[in-house]
């Protein structure tokens, strides 16, 4: 839909774990090379989360940082908004034990699940947030340690995806021209099972036979979710920029879901987006769920790739199945 909200982005930050997991290592751990790896994906390496950290550590790390990059306090903070799928616990949200980490007042605190969309989809309820007076500013982050549902045993899945974490803050603009352009978002529910993790939650509880049988992992039907995100993917793109009424041409920066470097690249030639204008980052962190466009538009942002003025698209798809898009003059 076409808006015209004037927002902007006080301030990002990022979370990255440590350690840096080559191909070469994951082919220690299942039957596979870095060839075979980078020809499929564009993945080179991927971050692991250490063993005593989680998504809690990941996502304090980015809003400290972005924070800090606003010049703000986390008494200034209004609102916090986690997309997650990994969350720290099943009870209470990630959000409110992140509120209490950093320090915040009883600000509301709660978590969005619309896996790989989820940051796109948390960045909606904040501008909604800030558009309607109920906040000020409003943190919004992407976390996840998606590696603890990772089956290290299936070979097709497990060189994916890495642990990261990625956060921005949303305020109000002073500049009319400024701010959130147009946004959509999506879910089909009849093909959420092509994601999903089988037990773990209230339809199959944790029972011995559910860990033996290795059902508290991620199972993804591949070929299913290709094609669903390179059509979904160019789809979005080009309606979001005729609900601006702009065209592909006029955007500065595309910055997609890091899922796989093909999807990215068949999607963008298709609506004739060149990659230099698209942000790719997969090779040095694979797929990182909800924190992939978090932490790529903190890259962007950090890194100058995006300067005041310019028109940038977030784009998503994921479990779910989900979708969503935010189109930004900065």
């Amino acid at each position: 839909m076409k808006l015209g909200w004037p927002l902007e982005i006080a301030g990002t930050g990022a979370g990255l774990p440590e350690r840096v997991v080559t191909n070469d290592e994951m082919s220690t751990i299942v039957d596979t090379t870095d060839d075979w790896i980078v020809q499929r994906t564009g993945i080179r390496e991927r971050r692991f989360a250490a063993p005593d950290e989680a998504t809690l550590a990941l996502a304090t790390r980015a809003a400290r940082q972005a924070l800090e990059r606003a010049s703000m306090t986390p008494e200034d903070i209004d609102v916090i908004i986690i997309a997650t799928i990994t969350p720290e616990l099943v009870l209470p949200s990630t959000a409110c034990l992140l509120q209490a980490e950093l320090g915040c007042r009883w600000i509301p605190a709660f978590d969005v699940s619309a896996a790989c969309s989820g940051f796109v989809w948390a960045f909606h309820l904040a501008c909604q947030q800030v558009q309607n007076g109920l906040a000020r500013n409003v943190l919004v982050i992407g976390s996840e340690t998606i590696t603890r549902i990772t089956d290290m045993q299936d070979r097709a899945t497990c060189v994916l995806f890495g642990d990261a974490a990625g956060a921005a803050i949303i305020r109000k603009s002073d500049d009319p021209e400024r701010g959130l352009l147009a946004m959509r978002w999506g879910a089909d529910g009849g093909r959420g099972m092509l994601i999903n993790v089988p037990a773990g939650g209230a339809r199959e509880p944790a029972s011995i036979e559910s860990v033996e049988n290795r059902r508290h992992f991620m199972k993804m039907a591949g070929r299913e979710v290709y094609r669903f995100a390179v059509t979904q993917m160019q789809d979005v793109i080009k309606r979001t920029c005729d609900d601006a009424g702009i065209t592909v041409d006029d955007l500065t920066l595309v910055i997609p879901h890091q899922s796989n470097l093909r999807i990215i690249e068949s999607a963008c030639n298709r609506v004739g987006m060149p990659l230099e204008r698209v942000v790719i980052n997969i090779d040095r962190y694979g797929n990182s769920s909800a924190a992939s466009v978090a932490v790529a538009l903190h890259e962007s942002v950090a890194g100058g790739r995006i300067k005041s003025g310019d028109l940038a698209m977030l784009v998503a798809f994921g479990a779910g199945l989900t979708w969503g898009s935010i189109l930004l003059r900065v």
